[in-house]
């Protein structure tokens, strides 16, 4: 099934505290051009559009616009355009929580029997607020729910979102395991609007947008008329830009999906680093720990800490937004592209001007390497040999691989199709619907055995998969 949304894929957030190499550097004198440089080289190759924030502790060092807010009527992007930050939502929601256990009104421990009864068994009792915050409760993620994605508009409210939620089973028992969940940011939501009897939205305004005056950040939904608001795009292997507005929900909730823009989210960075409106330092140094309570090292220590880093990344077709905030650099890296991966494709780039050394070599996206790998040496090589093809290659969702096998499947390509289809089911064996495009493309080729077996592999994976469900039944009547 052409889905541009996959499981684990659709908002993604990257929490790294650990060692970054700008800790040593001073800012040099030759940054902004060198940065003009990569961003006018990365829009020559459709790999990045959108505005790039550079700040040391004192002010502004870099800010620009670069390509289009929309690529349809060419409107261009403007250093105060909104674009859409993905996951970096959760960092908001983090806020909120760490709020609220500072107020003393919530601890880690609490747990969904106490907070938020979710399920009509002992999980309630398990599944506390730290493994909410930390990926360990067990819960999945919204977007593989049939329901959501054929009807997201229906779910603005939290709760209605978690009535969804609630009904679909733990991936694993809470506290085992860790996977990504953008569900348990929901649930997370959930509890902030039943202990302080406001919305999420509401507490989002009170609590963080309005207190640092951030009026350009938000929700939005499809239906608001905003101006200055960029739209997300995917460039195809082709070159063509293809905007992801009609084909994906676009649907603010505690998880992500609100839209911000540069200067904004250095508001934020701000309040971090310079004063306690939001955090005091005790709580802070908690929030930066990543929750973990046997971690003592006071905010002091953090911000001084030789390399400490914090970096947030979040992305969904046509987005990729990074937050970096560098405490012993005293450098804050801010980029907002609307371009797919833009953000983090020209991340490592950044990062080396700052240092002061050579560029890293900006390389086409991956799906366009496999055009070329097929082209050259076909599908059957491609297949055979596609780990040694793709060495050096980053291919970190199974979204890139899917919709260059239709862009194959359109130009009545099909055996390329199944070539880029098997490929991504052994790059990513745990997501249903690489084996449900598997499925189609040897439904289209006329072999039955081969499609049966894919659609079986996408059902059992995923029981609500109805369109798997249907053309298993159609294909075993006949």
């Amino acid at each position: 099934m052409h889905r541009l949304t996959k499981k684990g894929n659709y908002m993604k957030t990257i929490l790294l505290i650990g060692l970054l190499t700008l800790s040593q550097i001073a800012f040099p004198q030759n940054t902004n051009t060198r940065i003009d440089s990569l961003l006018n080289e990365a829009l020559q190759q459709d790999i990045f559009s959108g505005v790039v924030l550079i700040a040391n502790r004192d002010s502004v060092q870099y800010l620009k616009a670069i390509g289009y807010s929309d690529w349809n009527t060419l409107s261009p992007n403007l250093t105060d355009t909104k674009f859409n930050i993905g996951s970096i939502g959760k960092l908001f929601t983090q806020i909120l929580i760490t709020q609220l256990i500072q107020e003393g009104k919530l601890s880690l421990s609490d747990n969904l029997a106490k907070l938020y009864p979710l399920y009509k068994n002992e999980s309630n009792e398990k599944i506390t607020v730290k493994l909410l915050l930390t990926f360990s409760a067990g819960i999945g993620d919204y977007f593989q729910i049939s329901e959501f994605m054929k009807h997201s508009d229906k779910y603005r409210k939290t709760e209605d979102l978690i009535s969804l939620i609630s009904k679909e089973s733990l991936l694993y028992e809470p506290g085992t395991s860790s996977q990504y969940s953008n569900s348990s940011y929901v649930v997370l939501g959930g509890i902030i609007e039943k202990l302080t009897g406001k919305s999420y939205l509401e507490n989002l305004k009170e609590r963080i947008l309005n207190p640092l005056k951030m009026n350009n950040s938000g929700f939005i939904y499809k239906d608001t008329k905003v101006e200055n608001k960029a739209k997300g795009f995917i460039v195809n292997p082709a070159g063509q830009k293809v905007s992801t507005y009609e084909n994906t929900p676009s649907v603010p909730t505690p998880a992500g999906g609100m839209y911000s823009t540069a200067e904004d989210l250095l508001k934020l960075d701000r309040s971090f680093m310079n004063n306690n409106l939001l955090l005091n330092d005790e709580y802070k140094a908690l929030l930066l720990n990543r929750f973990n309570e046997d971690n003592k090292k006071t905010w002091q220590e953090i911000v001084s800490e030789q390399g400490r880093g914090f970096l947030f990344a979040g992305g969904s077709p046509g987005w990729n937004a990074i937050y970096n905030l560098n405490f012993a650099g005293k450098y804050t890296v801010i980029i907002l592209s609307n371009i797919d991966q833009g953000a983090q494709r020209i991340n490592k780039q950044i990062d080396d001007i700052l240092l002061g050394k050579d560029v890293t070599p900006l390389v086409p996206s991956a799906d366009k390497v496999v055009l070329e790998i097929i082209k050259e040496k076909g599908a059957d090589y491609f297949t055979k040999n596609y780990e040694e093809a793709l060495k050096g290659i980053s291919i970190d969702n199974d979204r890139i691989l899917n919709s260059l096998g239709y862009i194959f499947f359109q130009q009545g390509k099909t055996e390329e199709a199944i070539s880029v289809f098997t490929v991504n089911t052994k790059l990513f064996p745990d997501i249903a619907n690489t084996f449900d495009s598997l499925g189609e493309a040897y439904l289209k080729a006329g072999n039955k055995e081969l499609a049966i077996e894919n659609y079986m592999k996408a059902f059992e994976m995923d029981p609500n998969n109805k369109n798997a469900e249907k053309i298993l039944k159609d294909l075993t009547r006949q």
